[in-house]
């Protein structure tokens, strides 16, 4: 379900910030944010977002630093990681959604869903462990 390559969109920020992103699956459908660890890319969900319904939509995130996505700026702090996964919620229109993240991105899922940023915007949360991929 995760776009190829060609797809990819981009969004701008403060601190000439760059965030690449794909967006896949109907606007109107229930909405997943997937948000990579340190040192991966959005790719990293395309495996886990081949399981969601159709008629879900998918949003994957390069965080700046990752991948093509860049920026000038010299603090990084969480909160401003949050801010970039936001801004590419806004620029998608997402009312609502459910925002995934392993280990970093667990972190910015998090916040996304906190009160501080966007209380209307979460559906709920999830962090995924770094072996995800792993069956018991």
């Amino acid at each position: 379900m995760i776009s190829v390559e060609e797809s990819v969109r981009t969004v701008s920020r403060a601190e000439d910030a760059t965030i690449h992103h794909t967006a896949d699956g109907p606007a109107d459908g229930p909405t997943w944010a997937y948000i990579h660890g340190w040192g991966c890319r959005r790719r990293e969900f395309a495996p886990v977002a081949t399981f969601l319904p159709t008629g879900d939509r998918a949003i994957s995130v390069d965080l700046p630093g990752h991948r093509d996505s860049t920026s000038a700026r010299t603090d990084w702090t969480m909160a401003e990681s949050v801010r970039d996964a936001a801004a590419v919620l806004d620029a998608e229109s997402v009312a609502r959604c459910v925002a995934v993240g392993h280990s970093m991105g667990g972190a910015v899922a998090l916040g996304l869903g906190s009160h501080h940023f966007l209380p209307e915007k979460p559906a709920g949360t999830a962090e995924l462990p770094v072996a995800a991929g792993r069956t018991a």
